[in-house]
């Protein structure tokens, strides 16, 4: 773009702006002037998903560097002009969100503009500050207070490079380290009067400080690699810098997420602060064209809230992301080979985002099943919780694209608010508890977990004492054989106090997330107290000593992990079967039946033959691999044409079968 056309663009953008209205602003004021003025703030019902838009204003530095860029290819003469700042996005609506974007273009009379319109949720100017967007993204919108409850809030920071997402981010982190203990004791407040049976008084004292538990993670992610921030290097480079070890991001058996990260508890805000402030220090940033300090990586920090009075409830998290700047292959083909590479997995990862942003968005509108491909990057898998189609937590994603305020980058611009612009469609769909599944174990409310732990310690306690006589028996003499009683018609103790294994409110999930020896160690602790003989047990046959509990304890939640992953397969496998079965009913239509003398299925379209077994399922699978190596329409034409010939003639079937194959193959 010559800087000759600049002066022109400048021209069109502000005779386009003389045209339009003045700028629509927020429909209510932030949340302190809410509580200066009326002393409550209200809030209307909440979207799942809030996209907002934010550019910032032009840097001193920025005009001159665009010039010389502009310049490279350029007469002398047109170096004379002299180049100012010309806006390439306008915002003429802060809420509901409109950014347009300005967009050169060439035509037979000559350049001009295309204003292209971009909607969202909320539309931040370059005018407003941090302190507006942490209101407005935030406050009113009830994140803090939903993760405390056991929600899932996210905050995602998008957009190219040196458009100031690290700013807004950074912005966002430490004023939610302001707020989040104030915010936890004012709800630690609420639950305690709500235990103690009091309603709307105010406890005194410092209790509530001890009904939440805070603990944070902080995780970068460059490319495939993910390290910890908060884990202290113990070695160095050549060049001196640290060496941090890479973090395997894996899904656990049930299907969670959680990377084996330094997972640091925090107590006050100061605490917080302190260690955002310090993993920040370690993040690694690069001078790019458009920045001179960009991040060339992702960061997660990642907040899990614990609730002590609720312990087994589900923890509530909050997770801030601050992506990588996206970077087109003019921003990047100065660079090194290893920052190219860089700068390539970076927009293949933030390319897998968009694909899942695309596909929520679309899931939300229809009823069918939609694929969220969110196992395609370790991004995206670090982002699960929002993308899971099975996660019956309540969640809040806010969304903030970041676009540069240059013409010269509008293009750019225009990509970001394309992609960001869908998720705002996505209105709220509430998820209410899955239906029970007796072989599936994440189905299980407390009731039916402690039903299933009843009968499961049962069974292996008998299967133990079975054991025990074969033993026995086994190193009896003959004659003494019959005088070892049977051990079926023995009363059955259980080995654990299943109530305290088991109290109210926790399910089969909670008991999945532990590992095996936590679990046994719970055991451990239930094992009822023994009073002594009674008359009815005389030394207590059935009941276990600690070995036989820590064996015992070990098979049940062995069985439980077993559960856990075969309804995980058979689930993903039943929903990728129907949909195979969507997509060919819609695309060839008609009904499956199974070709004679093969183990594959055909469709035949129209009338089924007479005579020909039907199946109400299909067996996508084989049928749509069979079909994948030559086409589907001449593996069906040819295969219909040799059968049909077959069944007129009264000839083998099998034969036509073989002949078909031929020309196939041929």
């Amino acid at each position: 773009m010559s800087t000759v056309h600049l002066q022109t663009f400048s021209k069109l953008v502000e005779e386009w702006k003389r045209q339009q209205a003045s700028p629509k602003g927020f429909n209510a004021p932030i949340a302190t002037e809410l509580l200066e003025s009326t002393g409550r703030i209200e809030r209307a019902a909440q979207k799942d998903v809030i996209v907002a838009f934010r550019t910032r204003p032009p840097l001193e530095n920025e005009v001159d560097q665009y010039s010389n860029e502009a310049s490279r290819d350029e007469a002398p003469d047109e170096l004379e002009v002299k180049t100012s700042f010309c806006a390439g996005i306008s915002n003429v609506s802060a809420e509901p969100g409109i950014f347009i974007a300005h967009v050169p273009v060439t035509k037979w009379s000559g350049v001009t503009l295309n204003h292209k319109t971009y909607n969202a949720d909320l539309a931040f100017g370059p005018e407003l500050d941090n302190e507006e967007v942490y209101q407005r993204m935030v406050v009113l919108t009830d994140l803090l207070p939903m993760v405390l409850s056991g929600g899932i809030g996210c905050i995602l920071a998008y957009g190219q490079t040196g458009s100031g997402k690290t700013f807004t981010m950074e912005g966002l982190e430490h004023r939610i380290a302001r707020d989040l203990f104030a915010t936890a004791k004012k709800v630690g407040r609420r639950l305690l009067a709500s235990e103690a049976g009091i309603v709307d008084v105010e406890i005194e004292g410092d209790s509530n400080s001890d009904v939440f538990e805070f603990n944070v993670t902080f995780l970068e992610l460059l490319g495939k690699k993910a390290v910890d921030l908060i884990e202290t290097p113990t070695t160095v480079d050549d060049q001196g810098n640290p060496i941090r070890k890479e973090v395997p991001v894996k899904e656990d058996k049930v299907g969670d997420i959680r990377p084996r990260l330094v997972s640091t508890e925090v107590k006050s805000s100061d605490d917080l602060e302190s260690l955002i402030n310090n993993a920040l220090a370690h993040r690694r940033t690069s001078p790019t064209l458009r920045n001179a300090a960009s991040s060339r990586s992702h960061a997660l920090l990642t907040i899990r809230v614990k609730n002590r009075l609720l312990p087994y409830a589900e923890e509530g998290k909050l997770i801030l992301v601050d992506l990588a700047g996206s970077e087109r292959y003019e921003d990047s083909k100065m660079h090194s080979k290893q920052r190219m590479d860089e700068s390539r997995e970076n927009n293949k990862s933030l390319m897998v985002l968009k694909d899942c942003v695309r596909a929520k968005a679309k899931m939300a509108q229809e009823d069918g099943f939609v694929h969220i491909p969110w196992r395609s990057n370790v991004l995206t898998m670090l982002l699960k919780p929002i993308f899971d189609v099975e996660s019956r937590q309540p969640s809040r994603t806010a969304i903030i694209a970041h676009v540069s305020p240059h013409i010269q980058d509008v293009v750019h611009s225009g990509n970001t608010l394309s992609y960001a612009s869908p998720f705002k469609t996505a209105p709220p769909k509430p998820r209410g508890p899955a239906p029970y599944d007796k072989a599936d174990p994440r189905t299980w409310n407390h009731e039916q977990t402690l039903e299933w732990l009843e009968e499961e310690f049962i069974k292996v306690t008998k299967a133990k004492r079975n054991h025990d006589r074969e033993e026995r028996v086994k190193g009896t003499k003959r004659s003494e054989k019959s005088q070892i009683p049977p051990e079926d018609d023995a009363v059955i103790i259980l080995a654990v106090d299943l109530d305290k294994l088991c109290p109210v409110g926790m399910t089969a999930m909670q008991f999945g997330r532990l590992y095996t020896m936590e679990f046994v160690e719970q055991c451990l602790l239930a094992i009822p107290a023994v009073e002594g003989p009674t008359k009815d047990a005389p030394k207590q046959r059935g009941r276990l000593e600690a070995d036989a509990v820590k064996y015992t304890a070990m098979k049940v939640i062995g069985r439980l992990f077993y559960l856990m992953l075969t309804a995980k397969t058979r689930t993903r496998n039943e929903i990728m079967k129907s949909r195979k079965k969507l997509v060919v009913d819609e695309t060839y239509g008609g009904r499956g039946v199974l070709l004679p003398y093969t183990d594959v299925q055909t469709l035949w379209i129209g009338d089924i033959p007479d005579g020909q077994p039907t199946f109400e399922q299909y067996n996508h699978i084989e049928m749509m691999d069979a079909r994948t190596a030559i086409g589907n329409e001449m593996w069906v034409s040819t295969m219909d044409k040799f059968l049909k010939n077959a069944e007129e003639e009264g000839t083998s079937l099998e034969y036509a079968k073989k002949n078909s194959n031929k020309e196939l193959n041929g």
